[in-house]
């Protein structure tokens, strides 16, 4: 039985959709970052291959476009309240007691996402992608969920983007 459903197309589409406009509005917003990413996607392209479609492998090797979007991400999550689960059974949170299964646990993303011990020791409001080069928590950063139910489409929709702002930001610029 496959779950996989044309409303889960859909819905990934319209995700990836709202993704790329905070990426233009960062990009907007952050000329010199905007300019670093640039530079950082010229460096992956010659003269005579600047009409070509990036290729996956390329694309995948370029790893401050993926920090860039990791950090917007992280800082304006597209579905910051969908991810809730049920405890199959009990369990101790030092300070505040035992949870008993059958609880409903719903994620703050905003707080976890701007938790300054999880992400310093730049300031988690400032624009930083170079924070996503220090290794952390594997749960601090959750824009597509996480566990067995985290998004099918993650690699998909990354991917997507990236592509998008490749062939975008070859030619163009954002500007406010």
């Amino acid at each position: 039985h496959n779950n996989f459903s044309s409303s889960t197309v859909i819905s990934g589409y319209e995700t990836t959709s709202t993704a790329l406009s905070y990426v233009s509005y960062v990009l907007a917003t952050h000329p010199d970052e905007q300019l670093k990413l640039q530079h950082h996607i010229d460096e992956h392209f010659t003269s005579h291959s600047d009409e070509q479609m990036p290729s996956y492998d390329t694309v995948a090797q370029m790893d401050y476009l993926d920090m860039f979007i990791r950090e917007v991400l992280r800082m304006y999550p597209i579905a910051p309240i969908v991810i809730n689960r049920q405890s199959t059974e009990d369990f101790h949170i030092k300070g505040v007691g035992t949870i008993p299964a059958g609880t409903c646990i719903a994620v703050d993303i905003y707080n976890l996402h701007f938790d300054a011990e999880l992400w310093g020791p730049v300031d988690p409001h400032t624009f930083c992608p170079e924070r996503f080069e220090t290794k952390r928590h594997p749960m601090a950063w959750i824009p597509f969920g996480a566990g067995p139910r985290n998004c099918v489409g993650m690699r998909f929709a990354m991917m997507e983007m990236k592509l998008v702002f490749v062939r975008l930001l070859k030619t163009f610029t954002v500007v406010d």
